[in-house]
């Protein structure tokens, strides 16, 4: 299941720091792969490479072709979308984001986030990790959320000042409702509007009415 994937590139990204001048795993490739796939995929993820890019989701994306006995057609293209989703990442995310926003990134772009959203979510969170809001959003798309709907929301908590902890809970919480057999549409609605709710400012929600008119009393 493709939420399940998703899960997994939680953990995956964010213990992974930043890796400057990520070397190619040219030994892997070449153990796997046929001389003639091997040279034009290292051909690919050495471009990756020299622009600063991660090239461990390229390399593993070779290794997934060969291990379903792709042909070679096949596994280049992926290679080769992989390396252009991690450009285009960088494009919107910005020239500072690291390895694991790149990555995580590009899995939202290639699950049909729009690369505007991605630039939107910088905006709403300019400091701080995206991993978790660019997760988060790469799986509400993926259980049947509209991209553009899915990206207002992630975008809307993030300006909310939503944490990464309170964005699972609420990826959870339109799950489970999802699974009850709401819509997405509705269960992303009512996830996002039970969020604002929990990370409102105390002074955006009235007092009680006893400390109201205690408050009220002359002294």
């Amino acid at each position: 299941m493709r939420s399940a994937g998703v899960l997994l590139l939680v953990t995956a990204l964010v213990v992974t720091p930043r890796a400057h001048a990520e070397p190619v795993d040219e030994a892997r490739l070449r153990a796997r792969l046929s001389p003639d796939i091997a040279d034009r995929v290292l051909v690919v993820v050495r471009a990756a490479a020299d622009q600063g890019l991660p090239t461990r989701g390229m390399v593993a994306r070779a290794l997934e072709g060969q291990s379903r006995h792709a042909p070679a057609a096949a596994i280049l293209d992926a290679v080769s979308r992989q390396g252009a989703a991690l450009a285009a990442a960088r494009m919107a995310l910005g020239s500072t984001a690291r390895d694991a926003e790149l990555e995580a990134g590009a899995a939202a772009l290639q699950g049909g986030v729009p690369e505007d959203s991605l630039t939107s979510l910088r905006r709403a969170r300019p400091t701080g990790s995206l991993v978790i809001p660019l997760v988060v959003l790469s799986d509400l798309v993926a259980r049947g959320v509209p991209a553009p709907q899915a990206s207002s929301t992630v975008v809307a908590a993030a300006r909310a000042g939503a944490a990464d902890p309170e964005l699972l809970r609420m990826r959870e919480r339109v799950n489970q409702r999802i699974i009850r057999g709401e819509p997405p549409p509705g269960a992303t609605r009512e996830g996002l509007r039970e969020l604002l709710m929990r990370t409102a400012p105390d002074d955006r929600h009235p007092p009680p009415a006893s400390a109201a008119k205690k408050g009220g009393q002359s002294p």
